[in-house]
C-alpha cells in the first residue's frame, strides 16, 4: 500500500516539474525512486552539488554524472566529497583534485582517503607551508615521509597536544614524543606534593 502511494505521489510530484532540492530529496530517501529521479535530475540544468547526489547514490547513473561533473569543473570541495563518498571515483577525484591547486585540507583529504596519491600528496604538503596538524597528519598517514615530517615538527616546537596526537596515533614516535612532552605546573606540583607526603 505505502509502495503504492508513494508511486502515485511521485507521478504527480513530475507532473508539477519537481525542482533540483526535490529530486535531490527522492534520491536521497526514497530508494525505490532513485534511479528515476536520478535521470529526471540529469535531464534538468543540475548544478554541481545534484551531480553529487546522483554519484553518491545512484550507482547506475554514476559514470554519466561524474562526466557531467568534469565537464562542469568540479570545485575543490566537489572532488573532496566524490574522495570521501564514492570509493569507486577516489583515485579519479584525487588526481583531479592534485591539479587544481589543492589547500592543505584538500591534500589531507587525498592522504586520508586515496592510498597511490598518499605519497605524492604528502610531498607536496610538505611542499607548502604545513601547520603542525597538517605534519602530524603525515606523520600518521604517510609512512615513507613520516621521518621528514616528524623532523620538521620538532623543529618547530611541537605543543603538547601535537605530541600526544603523535603518542596517541604513531606508536614508533610515542616514546620521542613522550619525552618531549612538557608537563602542566599544577602536575609537576602535585608530584613535588606527593613526594613530600
Amino acid at each position: 500500500m505505502k509502495k503504492k502511494k508513494l508511486k502515485e505521489l511521485w507521478e504527480e510530484l513530475l507532473e508539477r516539474n519537481p525542482t533540483n532540492e526535490d529530486l535531490r530529496y527522492i534520491i536521497r530517501r526514497v530508494k525505490s525512486l532513485r534511479e528515476e529521479a536520478g535521470q529526471k535530475l540529469l535531464e534538468q540544468n543540475p548544478t554541481n552539488e545534484d551531480l553529487r547526489y546522483i554519484i553518491a547514490y545512484v550507482k547506475s547513473l554514476r559514470k554519466q554524472a561524474w562526466q557531467k561533473l568534469l565537464e562542469q569543473n568540479p570545485t575543490n570541495e566537489d572532488l573532496r566529497y566524490i574522495i570521501e563518498w564514492v570509493k569507486s571515483l577516489r583515485e579519479e577525484a584525487g588526481q583531479k583534485l592534485l591539479e587544481q591547486q589543492p589547500t592543505n585540507w584538500d591534500l589531507c583529504y587525498i592522504i586520508r582517503w586515496v592510498k597511490s596519491l598518499r605519497e605524492e600528496a604528502g610531498q607536496k604538503l610538505l611542499e607548502q607551508q604545513p601547520t603542525n596538524w597538517d605534519l602530524c597528519y603525515i606523520i600518521e598517514w604517510v609512512k615513507s615521509l613520516r621521518e621528514k615530517a616528524w623532523q620538521k615538527l620538532l623543529e618547530r616546537n611541537p605543543t603538547n597536544e601535537d605530541l600526544r596526537y603523535i603518542i596517541e596515533r604513531v606508536p614508533s614516535l610515542g616514546k620521542q614524543a613522550r619525552k618531549l612532552l612538557k608537563r602542566p605546573r599544577e602536575e609537576i606540583m602535585r608530584d613535588i606534593q606527593q613526594l613530600l607526603k
